[in-house]
C-alpha cells in the first residue's frame, strides 16, 4: 500500500499531456474579403490575439491582431498547409482549429476561456474536432478529479509517516485508506476505458477527417498501433503533400516495426572476437534483447536483477542478447566481467548512439529492453523488475 500511494496514477501523466495538446484560442477585425479566420469574442477587453502554427516543435506565429471594441478580429495571413493552428490570447488561454489556406473560417468564443464551448464554422474538420473535444471533456474532468482525490490521500499518508516511526500505526492507517484509494483507482480505470471506447469509435466513423490525428494521439501507441496505422494511412492518402503527416507516418511506421506480436527487427553484430551473432539465431528461446552500455549507470544498476533472472530461468529456455552502446572495447568487456554477465550473446559495433540499432529499434535512452517469445516475435518492451519476471514466466510456460 505504501508503494501504491507513492505511485503515479495509471497513465495520468500521459493523458494530461495529451489534453493540453487538444485545446486552443481568439482575435480582431477590419472586414476583409480574403480573410483566413474571422472571430468574435465575448468578454473581450481589446486583447491581442495570435494565430499560431503548432504543427511542429518550432512554434511560429502566423498573424497577430487586436480585438476591436465589438469583440471582433480578422486574421488575413494564410496558414501554410493543412494542419492544427492555435487561436491564442496567452499560452494558457487558447483554442485549436484545423485549417488549410483555402478556407474562410468563423470563430466564436469567450475571451476569458477560449477553449470552453467555442464554435467554428467554415471548416468541416474543425467542426468535427470541436464536437470531439466537447464529448471527451467531461471524462477528462472526471479523471482529473479522481487524480486529485488520490493525490490528497497520498499526501495525508505521507504526512503521517513523517510524524511517527510506529509501523503498527502506519499499517493501520494504510489499511484504513486503502479501500477508498482502490475505489478511486477503479473509477479512474472505468472512465479511462469508456474514453478509449469513444475515441476508437470516433476514429472508425471519421477516419478521413484530420481531427482523427488529434484523437488517435490520446491512445497509447504501444497498445493501439492498429489505430495509428489506420489514421496514418488514411490521412497520408488524402493529403500526400502535408509535411506534418509525413512526419506522423514515419513515426507510425517506426512504431509498427516494434508492435507487440511483430517479428523483431533483425540484428547482426559482432561479439568480442569479431564473430557475427544474429538475433534470429536465438529463435526457440524466450529472449531478452537488452540495450545497455558500460557508462550507463541505470543499466549497471539493473544488471544484478537481470543476472538473477538469467540464472533462474536459463535452464527453462530463457536467454539474453546484450547489445552494447559502448565506444571502447576495453570498457565494454570490463563491465561484462565485473557485473558477471555470463551469457554468451554479447554484441556491439562500438559506435555508441551512431549504431544502426538505435534507429532500427527507435529508442532514445538506455537501458531499453525488448522481450521476444520463442518465435522471435515482440512480446513486450521495457519491462522492469517483477513485471519482467512475470512476463518471462508466462512466455516460458510449463517448460
Amino acid at each position: 500500500m505504501k508503494n501504491k500511494f507513492k505511485s503515479h496514477l495509471l497513465d495520468s501523466g500521459y493523458w494530461m499531456a495529451v489534453i493540453l495538446f487538444i485545446a486552443f484560442g481568439c482575435g480582431n477585425p477590419k472586414e476583409a474579403a480574403n480573410f483566413q479566420i474571422k472571430g468574435k469574442l465575448s468578454n473581450s477587453k481589446g486583447e491581442f490575439v495570435s494565430l499560431i502554427n503548432v504543427n511542429s516543435r518550432e512554434i511560429k506565429t502566423i498573424d497577430s491582431v487586436k480585438v476591436d471594441e465589438n469583440g471582433e478580429f480578422v486574421f488575413i495571413k494564410k496558414v501554410p498547409e493543412k494542419g492544427f493552428y492555435s487561436i491564442q490570447i496567452s499560452p494558457s488561454n487558447f483554442a485549436t482549429v484545423i485549417a488549410d489556406s483555402s478556407e474562410h473560417i468563423t470563430f466564436e468564443g469567450d475571451a476569458k476561456h477560449l477553449s470552453d464551448g467555442y464554435k467554428v464554422s467554415g471548416s468541416k474538420d474543425s467542426e468535427t474536432l470541436v464536437k470531439f473535444n466537447e464529448l471527451t471533456k467531461n471524462n477528462f474532468k472526471q479523471m482529473e478529479k479522481i487524480r486529485y482525490a488520490q493525490d490528497s490521500i497520498r499526501r495525508v499518508f505521507e504526512a503521517y509517516m513523517n510524524t511517527t516511526t510506529d509501523s503498527v500505526k502506519v499499517d493501520s492507517l494504510s489499511k484504513m485508506l486503502e479501500p477508498t484509494f482502490d475505489v478511486l483507482s477503479g473509477n479512474y480505470q472505468k472512465v479511462l476505458e469508456e474514453t478509449g471506447v469513444y475515441i476508437r469509435k470516433f476514429i472508425d466513423e471519421n477516419t478521413s477527417s484530420f481531427a482523427t490525428l488529434a484523437a488517435v494521439q490520446m491512445l497509447n501507441p504501444e497498445k493501439e498501433i492498429a489505430y495509428y496505422v489506420k489514421v496514418a494511412d488514411a490521412l497520408s492518402a488524402a493529403y500526400p503533400a502535408v509535411e506534418n503527416l509525413k512526419s506522423f507516418k514515419k513515426y507510425v511506421d517506426s512504431k509498427k516495426k516494434l508492435a507487440i506480436g511483430s517479428p523483431a527487427p533483425e540484428i547482426s553484430l559482432n561479439d568480442k572476437d569479431g564473430n557475427p551473432i544474429l538475433l534470429s539465431s536465438m529463435k526457440g528461446k524466450v529472449v531478452l534483447v537488452d540495450f545497455w552500455a558500460s557508462w550507463c549507470k541505470p543499466c549497471r544498476a539493473e544488471n544484478p536483477f537481470v543476472v538473477g533472472l538469467y540464472n533462474k530461468y536459463k535452464s527453462k529456455g530463457f536467454d539474453i542478447y546484450s547489445v552494447s552502446l559502448d565506444f571502447k572495447k576495453e570498457a565494454w568487456l570490463e563491465a561484462i566481467a565485473k557485473d558477471k554477465l555470463t551469457w554468451k550473446n554479447h554484441v556491439s559495433d562500438l559506435k555508441q548512439w551512431q549504431s544502426p540499432v538505435v534507429g532500427l529499434y527507435g529508442f532514445e535512452g538506455i537501458p531499453f529492453t525488448v522481450l521476444l517469445d520463442r518465435n522471435g516475435n515482440i512480446a513486450g518492451k521495457n519491462f522492469r523488475g517483477p513485471q519482467l519476471e512475470d512476463k518471462v514466466k508466462e512466455l516460458i510456460g510449463n517448460n
